[in-house]
């Protein structure tokens, strides 16, 4: 059984009955959900997990996927889920990388990119001179040379820009995620922030949590009149999936127990006034179960 957790007063609420109090809300219509770290870690799904999002979609429940994964192009990801017989379908899912690469051709960016050979294989081909630097989660691009060469550009040191002009467009900053292991591993955030520091310049974050990642699966939705508070997130990490942005939407939050999050992560969730309380459970099932149960 989950618990809510109150945004008015930091402290986690257990209640012996809430799926009642999540009862009395406004119900949901639609449901925006994490991958990575909420239906699967690499490739084993979550337990239960297929047969949860049925049943979702047997209740009637629009769904859309917001994933910021960044290391596997898009058929790539879309093969995985289907491996694991995970129902997510391509028109339903929205991706960091997907949203960095319409930003690319928008601009007409010529990138000198932090990705993995995967992920970039979803990108046009680039050379130099560079005129912006594109990064995701990419563990072989993250050593001396090449960030050296991703600061030099940044700073000005190499191609046409000069030092705060060149773009630093990032998939998202997460500092780490839940590894296969079940251990935590580096994000690309601590090596955007390295970037930042050293050359004195500002990431552009395409992904969660910024606003315009969610508002692109917010417009899918546009001809079916949802309002906000028909709209509930699930995912496992307590600033990208139902932090102050999510909150700020007005979407109802779910913070399952599983990937990255670890113990106290909902006592760090950011206040605000009207905003609604936090469902906290062991994982995506019963997050499930508490959504259906309304």
């Amino acid at each position: 059984m989950g618990s809510l957790v109150s945004t008015s007063s930091r402290s986690l609420c257990c209640f012996s009955a809430p799926l009642k109090l999540i009862a009395d809300m406004t119900r949901l219509r639609a449901l925006f959900i994490d991958l990575s770290g909420t239906l699967h870690v690499e490739d084993s799904p979550a337990n239960g997990a297929a047969a949860a999002l049925k049943r979702l979609r047997e209740a009637g429940l629009v769904l859309r996927f917001v994933s910021n994964t960044s290391k596997e192009s898009r058929s790539s990801l879309l093969q995985k889920m289907q491996k694991m017989d995970l129902d997510v379908r391509e028109e339903e899912l929205f991706t960091s990388l997907s949203a960095v690469r319409d930003l690319v051709a928008k601009r007409s960016l010529n990138p000198l990119y932090l990705l993995s050979p995967s992920a970039q294989s979803d990108f046009p081909t680039s050379s130099p001179p560079y005129d912006s630097v594109v990064v995701g989660l990419a563990p072989t691009a993250f050593e001396y040379s090449k960030l050296n060469e991703a600061f030099r550009l940044l700073a000005g040191e190499e191609g046409r820009g000069k030092k705060g002009e060149v773009p630093l467009v990032v998939t998202h900053k997460a500092r780490f995620f839940g590894d296969k292991d079940g251990k935590l591993s580096l994000g690309p955030g601590p090596f955007i922030s390295a970037l930042e520091e050293a050359a004195g310049c500002q990431a552009e974050v395409v992904g969660k949590p910024s606003h315009a990642f969610f508002q692109l699966a917010l417009d899918s939705l546009a001809s079916q009149g949802f309002e906000n508070s028909e709209i509930g997130m699930v995912g496992d990490d307590a600033v990208q999936d139902v932090g102050p942005a999510v909150a700020a939407l007005g979407f109802r939050r779910f913070l399952v127990q599983t990937g990255k999050y670890r113990q106290g992560d909902e006592d760090r969730l950011e206040q605000g006034e009207g905003q609604s309380a936090v469902w906290v459970g062991a994982d995506f099932v019963a997050a499930v179960e508490a959504i259906l149960a309304e």
